[in-house]
């Protein structure tokens, strides 16, 4: 998988500002990781897609994963004056691996000082999980997710809505995104390692 920072910035409308960035994790290193992540609902969550027979206890566990990574984001997107960078950080430490936090956390500092947030809400119209695989860092799936995003916008320090061209692009009505989750060797969970745009049709 290719790792570029410079991606994030070319995705930020793709998926809130989730970067569309991918890397791969580790060979020998398990990712840093805490006890528990937030328990806080936040506005543009919504619950994992009822499982259907097909899915296994390891798709069902990455799926889980790209939830608890888009609970996480949403907090720091929805408030990033509210987070200091190493708070960022650790939130991100909770969901996702490799290249994909410093990227964010990249992306996060400059929506602080701007002092811009997001506001709205994120519907998760379908999601598809690929079979796990092996790979020399531990299990992979990938989980592609089509997200409504006509409830989106994004906000200033006086609640007034920022413009296309104050923000420097155009959040989609519709967006594809393919999410990279893996539970590397050692590691009790699946993690965000990547994420890049999906293939296919996403939207009414």
């Amino acid at each position: 998988m290719a790792s570029s920072s410079s991606l994030v910035v070319g995705c930020l409308a793709a998926i809130l500002l989730s970067a569309c960035t991918s890397s791969s994790p580790p060979a020998t290193t398990a990712p840093v990781s805490s006890s528990a992540a937030s328990s806080a609902t936040p506005t543009s969550a919504t619950p994992v897609p009822t499982p259907t027979p097909t899915w296994s206890t390891e798709q069902l566990a990455a799926i889980r994963a790209v939830e608890d990574y888009r609970s996480a984001i949403w907090q720091i997107e929805a408030d990033p004056s509210g987070f200091t960078e190493a708070e960022m950080r650790a939130a991100l430490r909770e969901v996702a691996g490799g290249d994909v936090i410093p990227a964010k956390v990249n992306t996060y500092v400059a929506l602080k000082r701007q002092g811009f947030r997001y506001d709205g809400k994120t519907l998760v119209v379908s999601t598809r999980a690929s079979r796990p695989s092996d790979a020399s860092y531990g299990r992979e799936v990938v989980v592609t997710s089509c997200l409504d995003q006509r409830g989106l916008r994004v906000l200033d320090k006086t609640g007034s809505e920022v413009s296309e061209a104050e923000l420097g692009y155009a959040i989609p009505d519709f967006n594809l995104c393919q999410y990279t989750v893996v539970k590397t060797k050692g590691a009790e969970r699946f993690l965000v390692y990547g994420l890049s745009p999906g293939k296919g049709e996403c939207g009414p």
